[in-house]
């Protein structure tokens, strides 16, 4: 007879019990953080009725806290999951539980025209699994279609989840992605400690952030004993239509080689979205800056404001000293390219301490360590550019 899986309870008709040793082999010597919980052995009940003696065994299950202080009972194993909001797939990704992965919102699905995120570009398959519902609007139905043993919904407050969670009855896990630069960093490490406790990848989680910790040693301490850091900018933040005054105070890849970011000090008008507050300055603030460097992020439709002859004036645009840098942002933070942007930075400015880094290559090594796959090319395909000098428009 086939088993119709509860909404309710986690109830295995007639199924294999799962003992206390194998679940401890999961949750045991992972990730200490926010994503602890408790476990919940398995039982198995006999009723005896005049039709016979029925045999019920419940799964074990397990309670973490999530991002929004919840606590969220969990099956003993997740099998079946699905992603939501910006940052959640790609901590799946990241986890490397593609595999599991039973629907995707309707925005991994309809925008291939332009494949831009490293984590779709290593998983093709992502964008073939049937859709749940808009980034907005993810559907109750579509998603009970799918019949997820869990939903991680990304930046999710504790009342938007738990309406969620009524409304299917399946665990809904709140996650914080964060970001990459020193105040946030934490928020990236406890989602991927929390994530591991719910797909049972604390070893790959924990993998992940000590080769986030390294990368980041490593550019610090090419570039500790900078004295006089060369001054720069970075551009065109955001993929559409922003323009080249549109930028972000706490742009990691600059800040992790020690540049000195002319925007650093902004802080009025900040949009602040998803833990990176970005801004649009005054471009006679910016020709007042006058930036050594200027980067430009390639997620961007026109580069037409840099042939401008108001800034034609700008040291960095005069020298001709205006690079490409692959976009940190798209759905939330690309934490593999802040650290390969920062790396390609690196080279530009302080060839002495980078020379022996093919920003390419490093690139590749970076995104490797996060998604599995070497994607720098495919996104250069993707995005028309890569790292190196840019044209300066005529």
């Amino acid at each position: 007879m086939t088993r119709e899986r509860s909404r309710r309870a986690f109830l295995v008709a007639g199924g294999a019990s799962v003992g206390l040793t194998a679940l401890a082999g999961c949750l045991g010597g992972g990730f200490q953080g926010s994503g602890t919980g408790t476990t919940d052995a398995t039982t198995t009940d006999a009723t005896t009725t005049d039709a016979g003696t029925i045999t019920t065994t419940t799964q074990a299950t397990r309670t973490v806290e999530d991002a929004a202080g919840r606590s969220v009972e969990l099956p003993a194993t997740v099998e079946r999951v699905v992603g939501l909001g910006a940052g959640a797939l790609r901590l799946i990704a990241y986890l490397g539980a593609t595999d599991r992965v039973v629907g995707v919102e309707q925005l991994e699905r309809s925008d291939r025209k332009r494949p831009y995120r490293p984590y779709d570009l290593a998983n093709p398959a992502l964008s073939s699994l049937p859709s749940v519902g808009s980034r907005k609007s993810p559907d109750p139905e579509l998603l009970l279609q799918r019949d997820p043993d869990v939903v991680c919904w990304a930046w999710a407050s504790a009342g938007t989840a738990d309406d969620l969670q009524a409304k299917l009855d399946v665990p809904v896990v709140a996650v914080e992605p964060g970001v990459l630069d020193t105040s946030s960093r934490p928020s990236f490490f406890d989602a991927l400690g929390l994530l591991g406790d719910v797909l049972g990848t604390t070893d790959r989680a924990n993998e992940l952030i000590q080769r986030t910790k390294s990368f980041v040693g490593d550019l610090a301490e090419r570039t500790a004993d900078v004295s006089d850091p060369p001054s720069a900018y970075v551009g065109y933040l955001g993929r559409g239509r922003h323009g080249f005054t549109y930028t972000q105070p706490s742009y990691p890849p600059l800040a992790f080689v020690g540049v000195d970011n002319v925007a650093s000090d902004v802080t009025d008008n900040l949009k602040r979205k998803k833990g990176a507050p970005r801004a649009k300055i005054d471009p006679e603030q910016l020709i007042k800056w006058d930036p050594e460097y200027v980067f430009v992020d390639l997620g961007t439709e026109s580069y037409d404001a840099l042939g401008k002859s108001e800034y034609g004036s700008v040291t960095a645009i005069e020298n001709d000293q205006v690079y490409g840098v692959l976009p940190t942002r798209d759905y939330a933070m690309n934490f593999g390219t802040v650290l390969a942007d920062a790396y390609a930075v690196g080279t530009v400015l302080y060839p002495d301490r980078f020379g022996d880094d093919d920003p390419a290559s490093k690139a590749d090594d970076v995104y490797e360590a996060f998604v599995g796959a070497r994607v720098y090319d495919t996104l250069v395909e993707a995005y028309g550019a890569g790292f190196g000098k840019m044209a300066i428009p005529s």
